[in-house]
């Protein structure tokens, strides 16, 4: 008896200290990481002719629950919203400054549009960082944000030049871009460079994103005393965002004389004196100048109206790009 009293005694100490080192295992236990959110790259390079990319966000692992991402914007270009009644590069096609990751996914994507301009650029950036989540189980990691970079979209420059001012003479010249289906029906002014001042070049950008098959360009002589006035319209094509070698340019001259003085108030009363096609992805087909011998304005619109609003006349000349800014200097 006193044998089996004696095992009993032990097996229940046994029992008593196991049942004490598994309540420690247990409280030492660490807990389950948490799924870890972060964007799939640091960066993208992108070209503005894109259209809509997407950026994504991503877990390590699947979630449990349906959580909310509350993301900031920054960077150089303007998304939609913050642009008010201004032009803009780009758009968040979905919930403005949140995304959402639904339970055992793993992937949140933020669609963004991209928008063609008329302007020749620098490169602009996007800059997109997390700013918080709506969950307690989710843990944000050090890449939290992307920065995007857009590069300028391929199109042709064109530059209108004529004679610096001097003590005997002046010119005011205007630039302005007509769109159509053909070279004689014109659907509208697509865009124009028409600051008021005495100072050459005038420039706009096509970019290659445009649909028309057509194009008309007015060299308007708006308001000055050179008689005559001699100009040179020149054709740059972007490709890569760079423009072409000097020795690849088409350049044509042109003379009025006051004759041709046309001060607008309706920019589509002005002529078209000429014009050129776009085949495939490459504009071409570039007519000569066609000088009017007299006037450079029409008795009635010659458009259905502007395209781009606002094509006012605005004293002093717009701050180029540090692109736009090196090829006037080398068009000098």
């Amino acid at each position: 008896m006193r044998t089996y009293s004696t095992l009993l005694v032990i097996s229940v100490v046994t029992l008593f200290i196991s049942g004490l080192l598994l309540s420690s295992c247990n409280k030492d236990e660490v807990p389950p990481a948490k799924p870890q959110l972060s964007f799939t790259e640091s960066s993208m390079t992108v070209n503005e002719s894109d259209g809509e990319i997407e950026v994504k966000l991503a877990l390590d692992k699947p979630t449990s629950e349906r959580f909310y991402i509350t993301y900031e914007l920054d960077g150089t270009a303007t998304d939609k919203v913050n642009a008010g009644t201004n032009p803009y590069d780009y758009e968040i096609k979905d919930d403005y400054l949140e995304a959402k990751i639904d339970k055992d996914d793993t992937v949140a994507i933020i669609k963004i549009q991209l928008y063609s301009d008329s302007e020749l650029e620098d490169d602009e950036t996007i800059q997109i960082s997390i700013k918080s989540v709506d969950s307690e189980n989710i843990e944000i990691t050090r890449e939290d944000d992307i920065k995007i970079t857009i590069n300028q979209e391929d199109g042709m420059i064109v530059v209108l030049e004529w004679p610096a001012q001097n003590d005997t003479a002046k010119a005011d010249m205007d630039l302005l871009l007509r769109a159509g289906a053909n070279t004689s029906t014109w659907d509208g002014i697509l865009t124009g460079s028409v600051n008021q001042s005495f100072d050459s070049p005038e420039f706009i950008f096509i970019p290659i994103a445009v649909n028309f098959a057509a194009y008309g360009l007015s060299y308007v002589y708006y308001d000055g005393s050179f008689d005559p006035l001699d100009f040179t319209a020149t054709f740059i094509d972007v490709v890569n965002g760079t423009p072409e070698a000097a020795n690849l340019r088409q350049s044509f001259d042109g003379e009025y004389t006051i004759a041709n003085i046309n001060a607008w108030t309706d920019p589509s009363t002005t002529i078209v004196v000429q014009t050129f096609e776009k085949v495939g992805t490459e504009f071409k087909n570039i007519s000569d100048i066609d000088e009017p011998a007299t006037g450079s304005r029409l008795n009635t619109s010659s458009t259905s109206g502007l395209m781009q609003p606002s094509l006012v006349k605005k004293s002093g000349n717009p701050t180029p790009s540090k692109l736009m800014l090196q090829l006037i200097n080398e068009l000098k």
